[in-house]
């Protein structure tokens, strides 16, 4: 079901001041804050510099916080978590950044139920045409990725939009993303204009706003501030809070060029060939890249065969790197060169296009070759596309030994006595029957289960039947748990013979843990 103003409101919602538009507003937030059973509720922001208040003495000033603030206000028993994604790259970068696909070198996906999009000022020097299609994308790449998701555009001052608005023009790049709201029905705040109406009406001038041109000042975040906190309240008010969130239904494209299939592909992915000598899984001296593939071999090559209109790379560039060269569907090859070492303060992240304009649906191939002495260090492949599943026609458990073939061997002798401490799960693994598992935690859990290491088991214990059960919440740890009888609900219900707590978000609390623990055993006792 599409949620627009005519549905939800015959328009009257559709509220608009000098420097903000409600549209369809946020329902679907207001229905999960309201109804927070979480007490963790995600706020996707991802953006520039200005999300995270640099240059602010004052940091609690920055409009993230404002935005939170400003919801807090409506929905106070709502438990709210701030995210903050700022990498360069504008709406192109964020396009991949976004991907419905796994995060593969430390990026969040956006996940929770509000996505709130900042792209102007890395945008400010990027080719229009290439701007509106990456926003567009992103717009319909989180959509795609959870139906429910609200979101919201920002767009915040810099000086050539000051420029425009001092001449009596809109600025191109908030023209057009204006029509991608209006298009999606996305509201819309305009810090830019209420800022620029302040600077042209002599209330403030432009270096007391910002000193760098981009990152205002405290006296600027304050102004942000004011058209934030009155954006928020019309934005809360504006509709009723629905009984159950509704999925937003996409419309074609707004614009015919543009793909919503940006994906990083890992190198790690079994589709990605290498030739030469490669070195995978290794340490990387920057975040948010956790390892990174790694080449000192002029010549050594890797390729990736993809359905797509664009492909990149995303590397790690230094004093000490090797040049690349590459080609797509067997041209010539051309040097990618390296940034002037000048421009390097030390290891940077570099996410760069290679080709645009391919068929979409055209199979393609492009190969990357190692061309110069140094050391080549690539994260994985930025592709507007789709690649072949590597594991189709396989079942789980061939999959999962064809994903263990793969890897390097762990070393790895188990105690003795490693199971002295369930000895009743061993009997029915050992001598048959149906063993009932519990998984507690986080999401990390939901990945662990995912697995599917129950096949193994099973495998390598074929008398017993194993009964899976994942039994979670998003960014929940044992402290959580232990309180208010809850261990009844998400673990004795589901009678288990046996309880695996895990994830990352017991937060060390080993307490939370034993008492989980000694909860489950009393109980199991009565």
């Amino acid at each position: 079901m599409a949620i627009s103003c005519n549905l939800l409101m015959a328009g009257a919602a559709c509220t608009a001041a000098d420097y903000y538009t409600i549209r369809g507003g946020v329902p679907n937030s207001q229905y999960f804050l309201k109804n927070d059973r979480v007490g963790n509720q995600y706020l996707f922001f991802i953006g520039n510099s200005v999300l995270a208040g640099t240059g602010l003495k004052n940091k609690n000033l920055r409009y993230s916080r404002q935005m939170v603030e400003g919801l807090k206000k409506h929905f106070p028993k709502a438990g709210m978590r701030e995210t903050r994604h700022m990498y360069p790259g504008g709406s192109w970068f964020g396009l991949y950044r976004c991907s419905k696909g796994q995060a593969v070198f430390g990026e969040v996906i956006c996940s929770g139920h509000l996505a709130i999009l900042d792209f102007a000022a890395e945008d400010r020097n990027v080719d229009i045409d290439q701007a509106k299609t990456s926003l567009e994308g992103v717009v319909r790449q989180i959509t795609r990725y959870r139906a429910t998701h609200s979101r919201i555009l920002v767009y915040t001052l810099t000086p050539e939009m000051l420029q425009a608005y001092k001449a009596g023009k809109t600025p191109e790049y908030i023209a057009v993303s204006e029509q991608i709201a209006n298009h999606y029905g996305v509201p819309s705040l305009n810090l830019a204009k209420y800022a620029a109406n302040k600077i042209i009406a002599g209330e403030i001038s432009f270096k007391a706003f910002s000193s760098d041109g981009i990152n205002p000042t405290d006296a600027g975040a304050r102004i942000y501030a004011e058209a934030v906190a009155a954006f928020m309240d019309a934005l809360m008010t504006a509709f009723p809070v629905p009984e159950k969130a509704q999925k937003y239904a996409l419309p074609a494209p707004l614009f015919p060029e543009t793909n919503d299939n940006g994906r990083i592909v890992a190198y790690e992915d079994p589709i990605v060939k290498r030739t030469g000598s490669w070195k995978p899984g290794q340490a990387s001296p920057i975040g948010p890249f956790r390892h990174l593939l790694v080449s000192e071999e002029p010549g050594a090559t890797v390729s990736l065969t993809f359905k797509g209109s664009e492909i990149g790379i995303l590397d790690v560039v230094d004093g000490d790197s090797a040049s690349y060269e590459y080609a797509v569907d067997g041209a010539a090859f051309q040097v990618l060169p390296l940034p002037d070492s000048d421009d390097l303060a030390g290891p940077t992240m570099r996410p760069i296009s290679l080709v645009k304009g391919l068929g979409r649906t055209a199979e393609h191939e492009l190969t990357l070759k190692v061309a110069s002495p140094g050391t080549a260090k690539l994260g994985g492949f930025l592709l507007n596309g789709s690649t072949a599943y590597a594991y189709a026609g396989m079942n789980t458990l061939q999959r999962i030994d064809a994903i263990y073939a793969a890897m390097d061997p762990i070393t790895y002798a188990p105690s003795k006595d490693r199971f002295a401490n369930i000895p009743k799960t061993m009997d029915k693994l050992r001598n048959g029957g149906e063993l009932r598992m519990v998984l507690l935690g986080d999401s990390i859990m939901g990945n662990t289960s995912n697995s599917s290491f129950e096949l193994l088991l099973m495998r390598n214990y074929p008398k017993c039947k194993i009964a899976k059960v994942t039994s979670l919440r998003s960014s929940t740890g044992c402290n959580y748990y232990q309180d208010d009888n809850r261990v009844e609900h998400y673990v004795l219900r589901h009678k288990p013979d046996l309880l695996v707590i895990g994830g990352i978000s017991n937060r060390g609390d080993y307490r939370a843990v034993q008492s989980v623990i000694k909860q489950v055993r009393a109980k199991k006792r009565d």
